[in-house]
């Protein structure tokens, strides 16, 4: 019944239900417990800008970080993704290539089926740029649905392999929280940061806060899997970036 009623909604509003359900983002930083369907190949354009390039996902210096995502739903509850990631920095080095990024998650249960909906990821970066070498993160995403109210949560430990060499431990957390206005529009808002060890041995913490806005394409054929989410906001603190913007463009394919 919910998934009749689901259908009539999304027709109504010239939506597709393959757009209403598939893993499309409602936030700029903060996963939900979502995977890609079985099948799908999605693609992305990550394209996120930071004074000082601090942020999740930003520039290791100044300027723009521009991602290229290529994600398949290896089955419904696993998918896999490859990234290819290019500095566009100001002033201080070089614009190039940046390095690459392999990410998979995990979703043990379907969405709603458990009181919290957890998924499993994992992630690898080879950079080229700035002072790490390798990035090795685990994350553990939990959300959950409330009618129209999602609420979403997430802690990673990065491990991070430094020219030096050396290894330099971090702790990543985001809670965010949105509210469907369509099934096209999504409107959210995030905090995320980041918290290691500073050169004195104390611990530095990083943080931000801002809104998302997400919007899904009524159209037909290749439009029909088009989505587009807006981010941005401000840090929390000195020793945050002071402001960041993100914008993420998603197309799918079955």
């Amino acid at each position: 019944m919910k998934k009749l009623l689901l259908s009539a909604t999304c027709l109504a509003m010239g939506l597709p239900t393959s757009a209403a359900l598939a893993d499309r983002r409602a936030y700029g930083v903060t996963y939900e417990a979502v995977t890609a369907p079985h099948g799908e190949l999605d693609l992305e354009t990550w394209t996120t800008f930071a004074p000082n390039g601090e942020i999740e996902g930003g520039p290791p210096s100044r300027g723009v970080r521009e991602m290229i995502e290529l994600e398949y739903g290896v089955t419904d509850h696993w998918d896999a993704a490859l990234y290819n990631l290019l500095d566009i920095t100001s002033g201080d080095t070089e614009s190039g290539y940046a390095g690459f990024q392999l990410e998979t998650r995990y979703r043990p249960s379907d969405r709603g089926e458990w009181p919290v909906d957890p998924v499993f990821y994992l992630e690898f970066q080879q950079l080229f740029r700035g002072d790490a070498k390798q990035k090795y993160e685990a994350k553990l995403i939990l959300a959950k649905d409330l009618g129209d109210v999602n609420i979403a949560a997430n802690v990673a430990l990065e491990e991070e392999r430094t020219i030096e060499p050396a290894w330099n431990t971090e702790v990543e957390y985001a809670l965010g929280t949105s509210y469907a206005l369509s099934p096209a529009w999504i409107l959210g808002a995030e905090v995320f940061g980041k918290a290691e060890k500073d050169e004195m041995g104390g611990i530095e913490n990083r943080s931000w806060a801002g809104p998302a806005l997400s919007w899904a394409s009524g159209g037909r054929g290749v439009l029909s899997g088009l989505w587009v989410t807006l981010a941005g906001g401000a840090g929390l603190g000195g020793a945050a970036d002071p402001y960041y913007a993100r914008a993420i463009v998603g197309l799918q394919f079955r």
